[in-house]
């Protein structure tokens, strides 16, 4: 029997500690080293991303790319702001580990004790986010301005609108429809016809809840039409059935970069309507570090750009400029408006029993 080299063994025992020693600190991982082995071990993120084509973005480029880096899988589902606030409140002792919905539920879940402020120590691309998506001071990271706007038929309207109060004019019954007010632009729907209202810009108008009601209610002699769903509205809206329908930027400029008759109004006399749209924590979520990277990658400069690619949307990182293409639907950012969520989630029960005393 060959005797055994004491120096050559202790020297391969060394070599071995130093590799495990260089893999458990991350220098061989392939996932990002600061997502821990017990993180990767769970197995799973839960998301409940958005609907439509904001989160089929998601879906085709960011989450594949996740699954590969992390190893993790994703459980993916999708819902709407009021839907995910019931789930919050239903399923607080085991939620989804990340939510996206817009700053018109945040406020209300974190005040409720809903919501855990991000960690943004450890999410590295936070510096790279507009202040402006930082909302809730930290309970929410901005991914998107999907900003509401009056969208209009080309065939049916040669001109696009320029002020609200379009809706209201007489030459226009029949050829309108509006959100239900469970859907945020809803809400804002009553903001908007406030401003009608009073002649008050929005930072006063917003608060007088009752006089937009009342002046809303005046659309029924237009036989204003309230949709159910996107489907419907753009189905109503590209058919020209009904030319003149409130929605969301970041839902149709897909469908515009197809050729789909439809415009968005670029500059409306009371504003048009911003609404940040990002991921938010519930309290007791289950996998926090991966969640963390699944914002982090979200942030990310490539994935940010495709964004506003795509979506023709304003996005949440700063050193992303608007495009002429994205700029001409987007219109002039100053004339963009952003309500007071903190006030109007806290009154948001009010508000839908006074409208539904109008509309149902």
């Amino acid at each position: 029997m060959k005797p055994v080299d004491k120096k050559k063994s202790a020297t391969h025992r060394l070599t071995r500690r130093q590799i495990l020693k260089g893999a458990s600190a991350g220098v061989f991982a392939v996932a990002a080293p600061w997502v821990t082995t017990t993180a990767r071990a769970a197995g799973q993120l839960t998301v409940i991303l958005n609907q439509g084509l904001l989160a089929r973005l998601w879906i085709d480029e960011l989450n594949p790319k996740f699954e590969k880096e992390t190893g993790a899988k994703l459980n993916i589902q999708q819902s709407v702001t009021g839907n995910m606030l019931a789930m919050l409140r239903t399923q607080k002792d085991n939620p989804p580990d990340l939510m996206q919905f817009s700053e018109a539920g945040v406020f209300l879940a974190r005040d409720n004790g809903l919501l855990r402020q991000i960690q943004t120590s450890q999410i590295p691309n936070w510096k790279y986010m507009r202040k402006e998506f930082d909302v809730a001071q930290g309970f929410s990271a901005g991914m998107i301005d999907a900003m509401n706007t009056l969208f209009y038929n080309t065939n049916e309207q040669k001109t696009a609108p320029t002020s609200w109060a379009e809706l209201w004019d007489p030459k226009n019954k029949g050829r309108i429809a509006i959100p239900p007010i469970a859907w945020n632009n809803g809400v804002r729907m009553v903001v908007t016809a406030a401003q009608i209202a009073t002649g008050k810009p929005l930072a006063q108008a917003q608060y007088e809840i009752e006089a937009g009601i009342a002046e809303l209610a005046k659309l029924k002699k237009n036989d204003v039409r309230v949709y159910s769903g996107a489907p419907q509205a753009l189905q109503l809206l590209q058919s020209g059935e009904v030319p003149l329908v409130p929605f969301y930027l970041a839902f149709t400029a897909p469908l515009i970069a197809k050729g789909a008759p439809i415009l968005p109004a670029t500059f409306l006399k009371e504003g048009k309507q911003g609404e940040i749209v990002g991921f938010n924590m519930p309290t007791n979520a289950k996998n926090v570090e991966l969640a963390n990277q699944y914002i982090n990658m979200s942030l990310e400069k490539d994935f940010q750009q495709k964004i506003e690619n795509t979506l023709r949307a304003r996005c949440a990182h700063i050193d992303i400029t608007p495009s002429a293409e994205t700029i001409k639907l987007l219109g002039p950012e100053g004339n963009t408006t952003y309500a007071d969520w903190a006030f109007l989630s806290k009154n948001r029960p009010k508000i839908t029993e006074m409208w539904n005393e109008v509309f149902s």
